[in-house]
């Protein structure tokens, strides 16, 4: 009777130690693609959602350089579609890198308005947990290589 309770004992313990919350890797990877997707398809509004509050300024910049024809010619030429094609996350489980490919991407440009469709890009996204959720830090691109602070 002692070695059934011993297995019994043993069993629960690894259950429990199995069952420990690890980061969910899937969780992650797809804030990832809702982020790109939105992105991708113009759609900061959404993009926000899953961004770190010194991403938004950004956004809104980008926000402000979309005309009613960038989003007629999105919907007639299709939306961009996000996969993951590898992800790390970090021991503490605070940050991971996500890398994205967008097919049938859109982007546009900030000085002339033109906007150009890309088939096919690979994006590099840093998340951060913030509040027990995983957002996207897209910060404006600096020229020093620094970085805004999350």
């Amino acid at each position: 009777m002692n070695k059934l309770r011993l297995f019994i004992l043993s069993s629960l313990f690894f259950t429990c130690l199995s069952c420990r919350q690890h980061p969910p890797q899937t969780q992650i990877e797809q804030a990832a693609i809702d982020f790109c997707e939105a992105f991708y398809n113009l759609n900061y509004p959404l993009a926000e959602e899953y961004s770190t509050p010194s991403s938004l300024s950004y956004l809104s910049f980008l926000a402000s350089n979309v005309r009613q024809t960038h989003l007629n010619q999105l919907k007639t030429q299709g939306a961009a579609k996000a996969s993951v094609i590898s992800s790390e996350i970090d021991a503490n489980s605070e940050r991971a890198t996500i890398v994205c490919q967008i097919k049938n991407a859109y982007i546009i440009n900030p000085i002339n308005g033109e906007m150009k469709q890309i088939s096919a890009l690979k994006d590099t996204l840093e998340l951060i947990r913030k509040y027990n959720k995983w957002l996207v830090r897209k910060d404006i691109p600096l020229r020093n290589g620094k970085q805004n602070r999350d």
